[in-house]
């Protein structure tokens, strides 16, 4: 049996009442769910534990937690400095191996992961990119692997599909676009997320809410903008998952780092839900990004689009051929359930470092 110590935020943006953080949901659910292969996983929720003891002494309780439980991997998911770099270092040289899955490298490396990367053994990354940034910092234990679903919490819960097509995800100007392009056109869309006038869906509702969708959207448009908040963050950072003031920092000595992080905001990247709505067997609609073709086969298990046009074209073809829609939904459902799990993509990792639950 192997032990996983497992650090990450609990609970979305470190409040019990907005539910279940995203590691929580996938990556610390799919570790408990590995269990009878012979891995137990020992929990430490960052923000659980700083919200009651502050900073300096959750960083201390982790040290001290490691030293008990004498794990054969600490797992992070870091949101910001929450874990400091010293205590990064003492566990990855004291005979605590550590691995950092960094889920936005394709825009927050100049600003984030450079800085911490190093004091980790081993290093996840979604992006296919980013491996030549490694090099360079001196990080050659990389692995790249694109995101996921968990088929735990993202599977088909009604073989009904009365909604015909649906989008969660916040707002931004560019998706405000594309939506208001689409009811337009008078095809009727569901709309959750934060900016939207219907607002957030509890994690419930939003599988209930792709599940029942004849179509559901990934869109990953461009969330690069000029506004008030992204100027600010050109001068200021956030050094927590807290969002109140009291986790702001000026920041302006790392202007041109922050200025080419906004920019970088411009790259199209694969997101987790390109994969969660295939794992609710419903056909996903998204834009062609890299590594998507490595993942499933356009056209067969995953629809692309190339405009805005193209996007509602497609919509009112796949409303209207409902045989060929089900049957890219199966296939894109299946190739998920045997390949893009969060699951496979531990397995994967513990295999590219040795280590062998049984």
């Amino acid at each position: 049996m192997k032990k996983i110590l497992y650090v990450a935020i609990k609970y979305h943006e470190g409040n019990p009442k907005l539910g279940y953080s995203f590691e929580h949901s996938n990556f610390y659910d799919s570790l408990e769910n590995m269990a009878a292969l012979g891995y137990k996983t020992v929990y430490f929720p960052i923000d659980e534990i700083m919200n009651r003891l502050g900073r300096a002494r959750m960083n201390r309780l982790l040290r001290a937690t490691a030293a008990k439980e004498k794990p054969d991997l600490c797992f992070f998911s870091l949101i910001a400095d929450e874990v400091g770099k010293e205590t990064l270092s003492s566990l990855t040289n004291g005979g605590h191996p550590t691995l950092s899955w960094f889920g936005d490298d394709s825009w927050r490396f100049d600003s984030f992961t450079r800085l911490y990367a190093p004091h980790f053994s081993w290093v996840v990354t979604t992006d296919p990119r980013a491996r030549e940034k490694y090099l360079q910092i001196g990080c050659s234990n990389v692995i790249y692997l694109p995101s996921a679903a968990n088929p735990h919490i993202f599977k088909p819960v009604l073989s009904d599909k009365p909604l015909d097509v649906s989008f969660i995800g916040s707002w931004n100007k560019e998706r405000g676009k594309i939506v208001k392009a689409i009811q337009l056109s008078g095809v009727n869309i569901v709309v959750r997320g934060s900016g939207w006038p219907a607002g957030r869906a509890s994690p419930e509702e939003l599988v209930e809410i792709i599940s029942k969708s004849k179509i559901s959207l990934s869109l990953n448009p461009s969330s690069f903008s000029v506004t008030p908040r992204s100027l600010a963050r050109l001068f200021f950072k956030r050094i927590s998952y807290e969002r109140s003031w009291r986790s702001i920092r000026p920041d302006f000595w790392n202007f041109l780092s922050n200025l080419r992080e906004w920019h970088q905001k411009s790259i199209p990247t694969l997101k987790a839900k390109t994969f969660e709505i295939p794992a609710c067997r419903t056909l996903t609609l998204t834009q062609l990004v890299p590594e998507l073709e490595n993942c499933y086969q356009l056209g067969q298990e995953i629809v692309i689009y190339r405009d805005t046009p193209d996007l509602i074209e497609k919509i009112k073809y796949y409303l209207g051929h409902d045989q060929e829609r089900e049957s890219i939904s199966e296939a894109g459902y299946l190739r998920t359930l045997k390949d893009h799990t969060y699951e496979k993509r531990f397995k994967d990792i513990f295999k590219k470092i040795n280590l062998s639950g049984h």
